[in-house]
């Protein structure tokens, strides 16, 4: 198929915002083309080698790639989406989950939270908004495919981002969901893409709008995002997930990006600092395996964990749900035990935050920083945390036998399930890691 948004749809928007208040304008719509079949390799957006049978098309769906292209900040831009839907069509949720692709070249709050994404039937859509996802991914990848793409300034990447969630919006026939409705769309990022999304919070947020004036963006969630500037205050819900990376990386005063949970219509706001949750692991990221590290690279579900955030954000955002509260990590400054200047129980783990069966029945520290065994490894062991598991002997004083300890997890599991900190769809997988501990029995210790 190949379809192009025409002029005179872009009138008639423009047309029904002028009785609006004029603060903001209605972006023009890009035009539209593909899906994209070649020639050669679509790039695939995430990052190999996937779990077998964690692929999008194991869960039924169909990933369809199309060209956007338009003029932002008065110069013509042309660019790549990424739809990932569910087939059948009813299977589609009708929320959008959308992410500006990392500088790094993947969707990376996707990829590791991609299981509940796609179990839950929601669309995934990726934008290649940066100049660098262009210049530094997709040409290199397939220099003939993506010959004709150019985003010749950095400074357009929040009207494209405004411009193609417009698109989305509009669920215009002909348009890259095809028949599939949209009723809300989200705005994901993490770390360098939490930047981006930040950055078109206060470019486009409400600078940019759709014709009767809401949003165009109904929600946001920012991961392992780094700074000390809290979230800007937006009239649709924010969920906001420091690691504790970030947490530790802050000065004797502690974190400057902290403020007030809130359910005020004008800024409803939740901070989600997780207990064990640094801003990079090594379960889904390639990086890290081999270990370039001086400690264990951490194998925390980070996605797990980032997903929950999300179910949150999507049932406040779309059905009115408002999300539980939590403490904030607790921070004393105190370098002296494990290096970071986060307060620690008496097993080793921090206390406060969103609470988890790794840190409430812990087998292991979970702690931050790492640091690189080489000095090419620095940066990227500096934002992994560390897991370092418990001696034998220490586990035959926590826990009588293995089935004690499955048991207290277990139980563990179905409080935090209840009170919405973990999602139903992941605690097979926390079990599964349960039961690979071994805890010895009484006549080894």
């Amino acid at each position: 198929m190949k379809s192009t948004m025409s002029a005179h749809v872009v009138i008639v928007l423009l047309l029904l915002a002028a009785p609006v208040q004029a603060q903001f304008v209605v972006p023009p719509l890009p035009i539209v083309d593909g899906p994209i079949t070649g020639p050669g390799e679509v790039y695939p957006g995430l990052r190999p080698p996937l779990t077998p049978g964690s692929e999008p098309a194991d869960f039924g769906y169909v990933t369809e790639e199309f060209f956007v292209s338009g003029t932002a900040n008065g110069q013509p831009y042309k660019t790549r989406i990424l739809v990932r839907r569910p087939e059948p069509a009813d299977r589609f949720s009708g929320i959008v989950v959308s992410e500006v692709m990392h500088s790094n070249g993947f969707a990376v709050t996707f990829q590791p939270a991609r299981k509940s994404i796609l179990l839950r039937g929601h669309v995934h859509l990726e934008i290649a908004a940066q100049q660098t996802n262009v210049t530094a991914t997709l040409k290199p990848f397939n220099p003939t495919r993506y010959a004709s793409l150019n985003i010749p300034s950095g400074g357009q990447t929040s009207e494209i981002v405004a411009q193609v969630g417009l698109l989305i919006k509009s669920n215009l026939s002909g348009g890259p969901l095809g028949s599939l409705f949209a009723r809300r769309l989200i705005l994901q990022g993490t770390s360098q893409a939490s930047a981006v999304l930040r950055t078109y919070q206060s470019q486009k947020h409400f600078q940019s709008r759709v014709p009767d004036a809401s949003a165009i963006v109904d929600g946001y969630l920012a991961t392992s995002t780094l700074g000390g500037a809290p979230m800007m205050i937006v009239d649709v819900p924010t969920i906001h997930m420091p690691t504790m990376t970030e947490v530790n990386s802050a000065g004797a005063g502690g974190p400057t990006f902290r403020r007030p949970d809130s359910d005020d219509p004008a800024n409803r706001y939740r901070l989600f600092e997780v207990a064990g949750m640094a801003h990079a692991n090594s379960r889904d990221t390639v990086a890290y395996v081999p270990n370039p590290c001086t400690l264990p690279v951490s194998d925390f579900p980070w996605g797990a964990t980032a997903a929950m955030g999300l179910q949150h954000l999507i049932a406040w955002a779309d059905q009115g749900i408002v999300p539980p509260h939590a403490p904030p990590l607790e921070f004393d400054v105190n370098t002296a035990n494990d290096g970071s200047r986060l307060a620690l129980d008496e097993f080793g783990n921090v206390k406060g935050g969103v609470r988890n069966p790794y840190v409430d029945v812990p087998v292991a520290q979970y702690g931050v920083p790492n640091a690189g065994a080489t000095p090419a490894a620095n940066f990227n062991c500096s934002i992994a945390g560390w897991r370092l598991p418990y001696a034998a002997a220490a586990l035959a004083d926590l826990y009588k036998n293995h089935g004690s300890y499955i048991s207290q997890v277990n139980r563990r599991l179905m409080e935090l399930v209840r009170e919405g900190w973990i999602l139903p769809e992941y605690t097979e997988d926390i079990r599964s890691d349960a039961l690979a501990i071994d805890i010895p029995p009484p006549g080894k210790r």
